[in-house]
């Protein structure tokens, strides 16, 4: 079968002593690939299928994210436990042969695992919307905030700019006024090349080299990044109150066969911004993006394991968008262990029938016609990605009260709280996990765990 991939090899061996230099390095222009993995085996493995290659380790090293040249440098206990430094990017001569190639290297000793990098997608199924029409129609806009008693929550919490929120996207309109002080960083991942992707799947815009600035050029990261953190000047302030953004753009604008615009984005790309998002202070991760499991090579590991290991046991919190395939399969990043998975139900609280089914799903939160920001103005989009800012926004705001009152609030007992305070609903549990968020009480449950810690603490 013939999968989706970029043409790259992704390889973690068992042990590494390769110096390369990481993706940020390569992606800001402050280092080059080298042409080496080991200078032994492994490479005459490689060369075999290749007459030349360029490896850039995936990760970046968190003591030397400042130091542009030296980021794949210096990584620590917590990083050599997740792998991270041992996990490589291959360019190779002969593209074609990436699928091939990381079957010869998956079936070495001194190798854990190879892939194809596999691609993931962020669908854009949008409308365009004035401003005056929006405000016509107010009840559309609160909707989805009362339907998940999110404004009762906002007045119960107001939320803290400490609290920052990394949403690895597209990127974000930054000049738009909703966005006016609520960026607190950005990175720019995004490294595919340009042209045809294969499949019909055509990149445009900024796809590859050198940036600076996590410019979205489709919306769909723009969208996603209002419902957590709009200032609220013509739509509801976002869900997460004064949570501040770190704008991670990961996957670039692309058109498919159809005509559809959407985001696409390599594994390494995503892996290195949800990497850096962490490093840069994100205490809540929104993941509204992924991969299929029937787009993976059945000998490949899940994708974006590192990524998500790292994040938890740096006691970030990760929420991801089910996916939008209507059928009952695991997506990646949200059927990771530790993700807290949200599907999409409309304004009835009716599943939707384009959310992804599975055990995994914890909650679901309303997914169709959701009104936000625009790369200019605003619009209104459907699915999966849009439901999950919901719930991020709200783990936003459950961290700040959680913080304040010194309770160490991880991504377990977040989602254990967000399910048992959830609405239940007449629907599957494949479909919408616990049920239907409920913002409000999922906040004075956590009130009711903060007591009860405190009294613990001073028995």
């Amino acid at each position: 079968m013939n999968y989706p991939t970029t043409g790259r090899v992704l390889v973690k061996p068992c042990e590494c002593g390769c110096h390369a230099p990481a993706h940020l390095d390569v992606v800001s222009g402050a280092a080059r690939p080298v042409g080496t993995v080991d200078g032994a085996g492994i490479d005459s493995t490689i060369h075999r299928s290749a007459s030349a290659m360029r490896v850039r380790r995936v990760f970046n090293a968190a003591a030397t994210l400042a130091l542009p040249g030296q980021r794949g440098e210096g990584f620590d206990p917590v990083e050599r436990e997740a792998g991270l430094d041992r996990v490589l990017a291959l360019e190779i001569s002969s593209p074609a042969r990436a699928h091939q190639l990381a079957l010869e290297l998956g079936a070495r000793d001194d190798i854990e695992w190879a892939m194809a990098e596999p691609l993931s997608h962020a669908p854009l199924g949008a409308i365009q919307l004035a401003r005056q029409a929006m405000r016509v129609d107010a009840l559309a806009l609160r909707h989805p905030f009362e339907q998940t008693r999110l404004f009762e929550a906002l007045e119960l919490e107001p939320g803290d700019s400490r609290v920052r929120v990394g949403v690895v996207d597209t990127g974000v309109a930054l000049e738009h006024e909703e966005f006016r002080q609520r960026i607190f960083r950005g990175v720019d991942t995004v490294d595919l090349g340009h042209g045809d992707m294969g499949s019909g799947v055509e990149l445009l815009g900024d796809s590859a080299g050198p940036d600076a600035f996590a410019h979205d050029e489709t919306g769909h990261g723009t969208h996603v990044a209002g419902l957590i953190a709009a200032n609220g000047r013509h739509i509801p302030r976002g869900a997460g109150g004064s949570a501040t953004l770190i704008v991670a753009r990961a996957l670039a604008a692309a058109r498919s066969a159809e005509g559809q615009i959407m985001g696409i984005g390599g594994t390494i790309d995503i892996d290195a911004a949800v990497k850096a998002a962490v490093d840069l202070g994100a205490r809540v991760l929104n993941l509204s993006f992924g991969t299929s499991e029937f787009d993976l090579p059945e000998e490949a590991p899940p994708v974006h394991t590192e990524s998500l290991h790292y994040a938890l046991a740096r006691g970030v919190i990760p929420v991801a968008a089910m996916g939008n395939s209507g059928r009952e399969e695991r997506y990646f990043p949200a059927s990771l262990d530790g993700v807290i998975a949200v599907a999409a139900v409309d304004a009835e609280s009716r599943p939707s029938g384009f959310s992804t089914r599975g055990a995994h799903c914890a909650i679901a939160a309303p997914g169709e016609n959701i009104i936000s920001v625009g790369l200019s103005g605003y619009r209104t989009s459907t699915g999966t990605s849009h439901a999950s800012p919901l719930v991020a926004g709200a783990v936003a705001l459950m961290c700040a009260r959680a913080d304040r009152a010194g309770y160490p609030l991880t991504a377990a007992r977040a989602r254990t709280i967000l399910r048992a305070s959830a609405r239940q609903l007449d629907a599957p549990a494949e479909a919408v996990g616990a049920g239907l968020l409920d913002a409000r009480r999922a906040l004075e449950q956590l009130d009711a765990e903060i007591q009860s810690y405190e009294e613990a603490s001073h028995g």
